[in-house]
């Protein structure tokens, strides 16, 4: 349920708080007052995309927060729960930031969420039915979708959905195998050539660059066995050689230790450099005794230019030849075992062709028990909006089998779909006698009102959704006298299991209203702005006088006014308290 309402720099709204009561909360107010802002501001709260131009002119961002309550709101509670979202007393804070810059920000309860997300949230928490929900009944789908909900029919649904799209997938998975035989010889032929290339070279990672330095190396060959040669002559075999005269410098501190034992650190410096440069003396004497030959200098160059051409074609280096040379033998070793997949496609689309069959039978088994049910229950809804006389059907429609759904090769048959094999459509005679017709050629719009009026009272009536917020935009266009009020007492009925707010523009429907809010657009200043405040008393009474008379409110209308709100009072008994 909804509680608090609070919006900043929205459209016109530069700031306004509506606190809602658990019934039916009203709004009123001129056309283009911005009564629509307000349904879209709670739109955004419940996930809906948002745009910068909603932000008010001069201002670099908007901000929109809804307060829920939503302890009987149980699929909303087990949502954040597995989320990992708490949810102290049963309160649900949702803040959405809209920033001229792009970049907006989703908090629900102090913590950051997306969009998507939040979209699902708001699924459970309420329910936006505006004149566009009324045209969408006279699409045909729509009306098994309303059927399902009538029904409860989620779980049956969500398994065939999912059960045909598993069994979509194989069949396409077929129809590649089937269609694609010769594209998979020829890269079996293209794999086993690329393989034998890799393999006869056998690469091995780093190899390049350790090929490189050698082949450096080997082409300077003889100005380094010099330079050795001479760094061992003045290291060791020379006159002057520099370990000769270490191990005399050695000598002349082993006898200052005798006398000052301090130098036996220096002592050890000189030790440690001799070792260090009788090591580099050595090396440099052996270096020249290394293979040097002109052979070997060939034989790396050949390895060089055969992993250059491998490198060219599979890489950028020997590892990355390696990698695909693995990845190539993977792949010709799923092709190679194609056949066998086929088989076994083959066998796994029949067992799963027989699970949606089972699958959809269920659901459409069940669809007829709604559908009759739903006949029964529509009638009363009816007699309670003025339509005593009319009647509904739901007819299902026989579709021929067919082929190709989802697959070249025609293995689903047509009929067969995600949302089960069924096709339902409502009909209805307006008056008893007549023959039934499709919906959608025979009923005028204010029929259309009612008729979405009537399917959404009983729609979810059984769900566990204690606490859900049922918005009504202008669903009471196209009807007027009599038949307003009906709606209004209908939507006030519907209002005692669920929070109900409506827009209008109907005494009618308005004097219902437990709370009944007025939405305006007045000049401040330099700028227009869209305010809503609560009407109470005589506040009330006007409002209502200026939605019979218009401009002019006469004695007799704000009579008029007073009675209509009393009788509504008298006619409904109060339900929980606001």
């Amino acid at each position: 349920m909804l509680r608090l309402l609070r919006i900043r720099n929205l459209a016109l709204i530069r700031e306004l708080e509506i606190e809602f009561g658990r019934e039916l909360n009203i709004l009123t107010g001129e056309t283009g007052s911005g009564k629509s802002i307000v349904v879209d501001a709670l739109g955004l709260v419940l996930g809906a995309r948002a745009s910068q131009e909603l932000i008010r002119a001069d201002c670099d961002s908007a901000v929109v927060e809804g307060l829920f309550e939503i302890g009987g709101c149980l699929p909303a509670a087990a949502l954040l729960k597995d989320a990992g979202f708490e949810t102290e007393d049963g309160a649900l804070l949702v803040r959405r930031e809209i920033a001229a810059s792009g970049r907006g920000r989703i908090f629900i309860n102090d913590n950051l969420s997306s969009q998507s997300f939040l979209k699902s949230l708001g699924e459970k928490l309420a329910d936006i039915h505006g004149q566009q929900d009324q045209q969408a009944l006279l699409d045909l789908p729509a009306h098994l979708r309303r059927l399902d909900e009538f029904g409860g029919n989620g779980a049956l649904c969500a398994d065939a959905r999912a059960r045909f799209r598993a069994l979509r997938e194989t069949a396409r998975l077929l129809d590649e195998i089937e269609n694609t035989e010769q594209e998979r010889l020829r890269r079996i032929d293209m794999l086993r050539f690329q393989i034998d290339e890799i393999e006869k070279v056998k690469p091995l990672p780093g190899e390049k660059e350790d090929l490189e330095k050698e082949r450096d190396v080997l082409s300077n060959r003889e100005r380094i066995v010099g330079l050795t040669t001479e760094a061992y002559e003045l290291l060791y075999e020379s006159e002057a050689a520099v370990l000769g005269s270490l191990t005399h410098l050695g000598k002349i501190c082993r006898e200052l230790c005798r006398f000052d034992p301090d130098w036996n650190e220096r002592l050890d410096v000189i030790e440690d450099c001799r070792c260090r440069l009788e090591d580099v003396a050595f090396a440099a004497r052996d270096y020249a005794d290394g293979d040097f030959s002109a052979e070997r200098l060939e034989a790396v160059h050949e390895r060089l230019d055969a992993l250059g051409k491998l490198i060219r074609k599979y890489g950028t280096s020997c590892e990355e030849v390696v990698n695909y040379g693995r990845k190539c033998a993977e792949d010709l070793d799923a092709l190679l075992e194609t056949s066998d997949s086929a088989e076994r496609l083959t066998e796994r689309f029949e067992n799963e062709l027989k699970s949606y069959e089972e699958s959809a039978l269920r659901l459409s088994e069940k669809r007829r028990e709604d559908a009759l049910r739903f006949e029964r229950a529509i009638r009363d809804e009816f007699g309670a909006l003025a339509m005593e006389r009319m009647e509904m059907r739901v007819k299902f429609h026989t579709t021929d089998a067919g082929q190709g759904n989802g697959n070249a090769k025609g293995r689903v048959p047509a009929n067969y779909g995600p949302t089960g094999m069924d096709k339902a459509e409502f009909l209805i005679a307006p008056n008893k006698g007549e023959d039934m017709r499709p919906l959608a050629k025979i009923a005028s719009g204010g029929e259309l009102s009612r008729l979405m009026l009537s399917i959404k009272s009983l729609c979810g009536r059984e769900s566990e959704d204690e606490d859900r917020t049922l918005v009504f935009d202008e669903v009471d266009s196209g009807v007027g006298g009599r038949v307003a009020e009906t709606v209004g007492r209908r939507l006030k009925a519907i209002a005692a299991n669920s929070q109900v707010l409506c827009v209008t523009h109907l005494a009618q429907v308005a004097v219902f209203g437990e709370r009944h809010f007025n939405v305006s657009k007045d000049a401040v200043g330099e700028r227009t702005e869209t305010t809503v405040r609560r009407l109470e008393g005589t506040e009330r009474t006007e409002e209502i006088a200026r939605m019979l008379g218009g401009e002019t409110i006469t004695p007799a209308i704000r009579r008029a006014a007073e009675e209509m709100l009393e009788q509504a009072r008298e006619k409904t008994p109060r339900g929980r308290e606001s």
